[in-house]
């Protein structure tokens, strides 16, 4: 079945830490609160430290926000793995702990396989949040479950964390979850996103589609035993396809660019066919 991409959301992790905390001070001026309330919460260091212990270690990533910023990020995550950092979650439920950004590829299959045995649990954690989040998770707890599907949708996205909170952004769905393991991650076959951006970044120039600005770049993507084809395509006005270039993401994540249109073809674009180009 095809199916047309919306564009995606901008990434916002990557930007410079020091405007992180530029951000993270406002907050702490009471400008950050809960959506709507018209009121900041005022969050101080002892609401969230803890006492400190060693270079790389949990109580050092909800530490200080300076320091956490600046070092706590890379040296816990390089060196704690998904699931143990899940587990430091469920330990430490009465805080807040911001992620600015974690190494790439740092959710791996294996560490998906053990958190989709803790989607259904209860148990309460710690909630995260990114700097850049205008909601400030204060005095609030999350679960065990709904962290390891946090994770989990980090992986699906290419990023963690994958939304600005683990609470008020972020609504999970177990049953597609459930659904996305028993027919790709199960098999670690790509599903349709991870086939967009495993071919995106191989070529860069088309991280613009989809886009709405004339001429209109949309994606169309066909599901086959053997693995994804992938269409991106420029439509016209008055001709229905200006040009477009297919590609097919094999189960094994290789990418093959299988054909190309150099002219205006009259194909609406629903009836384009990403596996034939045409």
């Amino acid at each position: 079945m095809a199916l047309l991409l919306q564009p995606p959301l901008k990434n916002l992790r990557r930007i410079n830490p020091g405007i992180a905390f530029l951000a993270l001070l406002l907050a702490c001026a009471g400008c950050i609160g809960n959506p709507g309330d018209g009121h900041g919460t005022i969050v101080s260091a002892e609401n969230t430290s803890g006492h400190i212990g060693g270079a790389c270690s949990f109580d050092r990533l909800i530490g200080s926000p300076e320091v956490h910023l600046m070092e706590a990020d890379a040296c816990y995550f390089s060196t704690h793995t998904p699931v143990e950092f899940h587990r430091d979650l469920c330990t430490h439920p009465g805080v807040q702990v911001m992620v600015l950004e974690v190494p790439d590829n740092w959710i791996t299959h294996a560490d998906v396989e053990r958190l989709m045995q803790e989607i259904d649990s209860t148990e309460p954690a710690a909630t995260v949040f990114s700097p850049f989040s205008s909601y400030w998770p204060f005095n609030q707890t999350s679960t065990a479950g709904n962290e390891a599907l946090f994770l989990i949708e980090g992986y699906r996205a290419g990023r963690y964390p994958p939304a600005l909170c683990s609470l008020y952004y972020f609504h999970p769905n177990r049953t597609e979850v459930r659904s996305w393991w028993e027919t790709y991650g199960r098999w670690n076959f790509p599903e349709e996103r991870e086939a967009v951006r495993i071919i995106q970044n191989a070529y860069p120039e088309l991280k613009r589609y989809p886009a709405d600005t004339f001429p209109i770049k949309s994606i169309r993507t066909e599901r086959t035993p053997e693995g994804w084809y992938v269409a991106f395509i420029q439509e016209g006005s008055g001709v229905p396809i200006i040009s477009a270039r297919c590609y097919c993401v094999g189960n094994d994540r290789n990418v093959t660019m299988t054909g190309e249109v150099n002219q205006s073809i009259m194909v609406m674009v629903p009836d384009f066919s990403p596996k034939r180009c045409g």
